[in-house]
This record gives structure tokens, sequence and C-alpha cells, in this order.
């Protein structure tokens, strides 16, 4: 009798056990999205989830996926090379004419917090979109949905949307539920897509607006619209007491005609790195010889952070070729090796300033007056602390050989 029992139990058992070896793996879903979230395989996850697509009950993450992954294998070039450009395209097209706002928040939450190599040609499908997503990309902004793509928001796909989307933002400039710091970045999506229509509607905001910063971002909005009336109260911001409003006055220097010079170097004094930054930037445009004691002033400074130092850099790299800063390698090095710059950065930053082509060339042609690669060498190596700054200092003296 025991052994009729154990039989039938052991067939029970062998059967269950045959039945969880059989329990399906990850879906197709899963296995393409990683494929083109985490991987960047776009061929092998748009077969993944076209599959999907067939199979899933809800089609709308498989939907936004492939309209992800069909963008990305075009921008690649992947379509190309395998031969599925036209299909690629094609689908591409499609489905873009076809996509819902559900699918555009799929789309949405799917790059959101993401840093992965496909985030620019998914976003682009929404910019393909138009009016459309930009009603969804301005509803996101004001109520602060997808946090981590608004710098995408506002920096270049409502830009390249463009007229598109024109009425949207001039609607969201005019509504007084409009936070001011959305509304400045409104007011530079205008300036970049620079369309003349928008003039009226600024105006109007600048009568009404009682933000100093904002109404300093509009006049400067204005003036590469055209406005040219606007250009002396954009001058007289960069000594304004409110930072928001030097910061604004500042960065539109770089397009001011006609300005004063000597405006953008007394401006190098600012105590404020994102308004010296601005004012570095725009001698870069506005050029003149007289700015280089002024720019070595900012790479010395210890109030101010990395930014500047490095615009100063590239600037004064640029006067290098330029023939403005004759001289400058002698006088970088004296006061590298002469104690008196006490900040280590600040010393990487000089090192870092003479590794520049213009300045390397000074230091060889002076070799018989003036040795300075050997006064360098000899600071390396019996008076120089920092590791960093000995470090980028042997490069730059490897480099002189």
């Amino acid at each position: 009798m025991k052994k009729v029992v154990i039989i039938p139990l052991l067939v029970l058992l062998l059967a269950s056990f045959g039945c969880e070896t059989k329990q399906r793996g990850p879906s197709n879903l899963t296995v393409g999205k990683s494929n083109l979230i985490d991987s960047g395989n776009v061929l092998e996850a748009v077969e993944l989830l076209e599959k999907a697509e067939a199979e899933e009950v809800n089609k709308l993450e498989p939907r936004a996926l492939l309209l992800i992954a069909y963008s990305y294998g075009i921008s690649t070039q992947d379509a190309d090379r395998s031969g599925n450009a036209a299909k690629f395209k094609s689908e591409r097209k499609k489905r873009i004419e076809e996509l819902t706002e559900a699918e555009m928040k799929s789309i949405l939450q799917v790059l959101d917090d993401r840093r992965s190599q496909v985030r620019r040609a998914g976003l682009q499908v929404l910019v393909d979109k138009g009016h459309d997503a930009a009603v969804l990309i301005l509803d996101s902004l004001e109520k602060n949905r997808y946090p981590s793509l608004h710098a995408d928001f506002t920096e270049w796909m409502l830009v390249d949307i463009g007229a598109d989307g024109l009425d949207l933002v001039l609607a969201k400039l005019a509504d007084g539920n409009t936070s001011p710091a959305l509304k400045s970045k409104f007011v530079h999506v205008l300036a970049e897509i620079g369309d003349a229509t928008a003039v009226d509607a600024l105006k109007s905001l600048h009568t009404s607006t009682t933000e100093p910063g904002l109404a300093m971002e509009i006049s400067t909005t204005l003036y590469q619209l055209g406005e040219d009336s606007y250009k002396n109260d954009i001058i007289a911001g960069v000594t304004h007491e409110d930072v928001a409003v030097r910061r604004a006055a500042a960065k539109a220097m770089v397009n001011i005609n006609g300005v004063a010079t000597k405006t953008l170097i007394a401006g190098l004094k600012d105590t404020d790195s994102e308004v010296v930054t601005a004012f570095v930037e725009a001698l870069a445009v506005h050029k003149d010889a007289a700015a280089v004691d002024g720019l070595i002033g900012v790479i010395t400074s210890d109030e101010l952070n990395k930014d500047p130092k490095q615009a100063a850099i590239d600037t004064l790299d640029l006067y290098g070729q330029e023939k403005l800063a004759r001289g400058l390698a002698s006088r970088i090095t004296t006061l590298i090796i002469g104690g008196t710059v006490s900040d280590a950065d600040n010393r990487l930053h000089l090192v870092q300033l003479l590794r520049k082509e213009p300045f390397k060339k000074q230091i060889r042609a002076i070799k018989s007056i003036d040795d300075l690669a050997f006064k360098l060498y000899d600071y390396h190596e019996k008076k120089e602390e920092s590791s960093l700054v000995k470090t980028t200092l042997k490069q730059l003296l490897d480099e002189l050989q």
C-alpha cells in the first residue's frame, strides 16, 4: 500500500518541478527597454520592443519606447548601417503624427532623471511634434513635473519648437500665476527664438513687472529683437545694486554694438562670479589689450569661483593668438614664482594659461634673454608644494623641451 501512495506523490512533485522550470523570464518589454535605455543597443531593442507592442495589453510604454528607439537609431546612424533607415524614418514620422498626450507623458517618464545616451534623441521626438508637445512642456514646467528635464525644456526644446509654440510662451508670460523665475526663462526662450512678433508682449510685460531683474532680462531681449532704444538702460544696468540686474545686463554685453571696452574692463572688478564671467566673455568679442591686467586679476582673485577664471584663460589665449598680450608669459611666470599668489588653485590656473600655445611660444622666443623655463623648473623643484600644480607645471616643462 505504501508503494501505491508514494509513486503518485513522486509523479506529482516531478510535474510541479517541471512547471516551475517553464516559468517565463524577463519580458520583451523589460529586456528591450534595458537594451535601449541602459545599453544603447538600438537594433536589438527595436526587435524586442516591436514584439512587446504586439503582445502587451497596454501598448503605451512599448509605443513610447519604440518611438525613442527609432529616433535614436536615426541619430546614431545605426539605422543606416543596418539597412533600416527607410523603415526607422517612416515609422518615426507616422508615430509622431499619431502621438497622443499619454504617449508623450510616457516618453517624458522614461527619460526623466536619466542621463542615458538616448535622451536627446528621445526628446527630439517631442520637439518635432511641435505645438501639442509645447502645451505639455509648459504645463510640466508650471507644475514642476519631470524636474530633471526642465533645463532641456527651456534651453533648447522650446527654442527649437520656435514659432509653433510662440503663442503658448507669450500666454504664460502674460499669466499672473507664472512665477518671475519661470518668466525669466521664457524671456530667454523668446530671445533665442528671435521672432519680432513677441516685441509687443515683451514691452507690455516690461511696463507691468515689479521685478528689476526680470525687467532687465526683457530689455536685453528687446534689444536683441531690434529695439535699440533699450541699449542705454542695459549699459546702465551693469552697475545696478541688484545682482540679478547686473547679471542680465552683463550677459547682454557680448551682443551690444559699440559698447565701450572700459565699461567691460570695469565690470571685471565685480564680486559676483556670474557677472564677471559675462564680462570676460564679452571681452573675447570686444577685444582690447588694455583688458589684460583685469583678466589676470580675475584669474588670481580669491573671491571668484572657477568659471570666470576659466573664461579668462580662454580669452587671454585668444588675445595671445591675436598679439594683444605681448610679454604676458614673463608676467605670469613672475606671478607664479614670486610667492604673491598664495592660493594653489590660482597658481594652477596661471600654469594652465602658460600651457596655451601663444605663451609657450613667448617663453621659447625670449629664452636667450630670459630663460623662463629654467626659472619655472627651479621653482618646481624647490618651492611649489601643491602636487596638482607641480604635476601641471611638469607637463608645461615637458612641452617646452
